[in-house]
C-alpha cells in the first residue's frame, strides 16, 4: 500500500512540474468534417538544424508562413523554456509565438483532430519521437495529409525522405506516425498525441 501511495504521489508531483514547465495540453476528441486529403501549398523554405534547435526551427517555419522572416538558428539563441541540455519545452514555442502576436493552443487529440487543424491551412507543430524506440523528442510542422500519409516540413536532414515537392520533404505512413506520436512515459503521462496550433483567423486580421 505504501508503494502504491508513493507512486501516486510521484505521478502527481511529476504532472504538476510538467504543467509548470511545459503547460498542460487541452484534450480534444470530437471528430469534425475535413477533406480526405489536404496539403498547404504556400511557399515557404525548409531550413535544416545542426543540433537540438527543432523548437526554434519549427517556430521560424510557422512565422514565415505568415510572412514574417525568421531563421531557426537566430531564434534559438534566446529561446525561452530551454533545458540545460539545449532541448526546449512546448511552452517555449507558445511563448515566442505569443510575443509575436499569435494566439496559440496546445491540444491533445488524435489523427482526426490533427487532420482537421491542418485542413484550416496553417502548419501544426507536433511533438513526436525522432525515431521509434528512441527517447529523443522532436518538434516538426505538419503541412498535409491524405488517407495513407502525414506530410512534414522536416528540419533534420537525415529524416528527409522526399525531395520532389516544395511544401514538404518528409512523408510518414499514418500507422508509423502514430507510433512516433506516442511519447508517453512514466515522466510524461499526458503528452502523447499533442500539438500546437495558431488561431489563423485572428492572426490574419492582425496582419491586415
Amino acid at each position: 500500500m505504501f508503494i502504491v501511495k508513493t507512486i501516486i504521489l510521484w505521478i502527481i508531483i511529476s504532472t504538476l512540474i510538467n504543467a509548470y514547465l511545459m503547460s498542460l495540453p487541452t484534450p480534444v476528441l470530437r471528430k469534425r468534417d475535413y477533406p480526405a486529403s489536404y496539403l498547404i501549398q504556400q511557399n515557404n523554405r525548409i531550413d535544416f538544424q545542426d543540433n537540438k534547435e527543432c523548437a526554434a526551427f519549427s517556430t521560424a517555419y510557422l512565422l514565415r508562413h505568415f510572412g514574417m522572416e525568421a531563421e531557426g538558428e537566430a531564434l534559438y539563441r534566446h529561446f525561452p523554456s530551454k533545458t540545460r541540455t539545449g532541448t526546449v519545452y512546448p511552452k517555449g514555442i507558445r511563448t515566442v509565438l505569443r510575443e509575436k502576436g499569435f494566439k496559440t493552443n496546445y491540444y491533445k487529440g488524435n489523427i482526426n483532430t490533427l487532420k482537421y487543424e491542418v485542413s484550416k491551412g496553417t502548419p501544426v507543430i507536433v511533438f513526436i519521437k525522432v525515431r521509434e524506440g528512441y527517447n529523443n523528442l522532436h518538434f516538426v510542422p505538419v503541412v498535409g495529409y491524405d488517407e495513407e500519409y502525414i506530410y512534414l516540413s522536416e528540419s533534420l536532414m537525415h529524416l528527409v525522405n522526399y525531395d520532389d515537392h516544395k511544401s514538404f520533404n518528409r512523408k510518414v505512413p499514418i500507422n508509423e506516425f502514430k507510433k512516433l506520436w506516442n511519447i508517453k512515459n512514466i515522466h510524461m503521462l499526458l503528452y502523447s498525441n499533442t500539438y500546437i496550433t495558431v488561431d489563423a483567423t485572428k492572426m490574419k486580421k492582425l496582419l491586415n
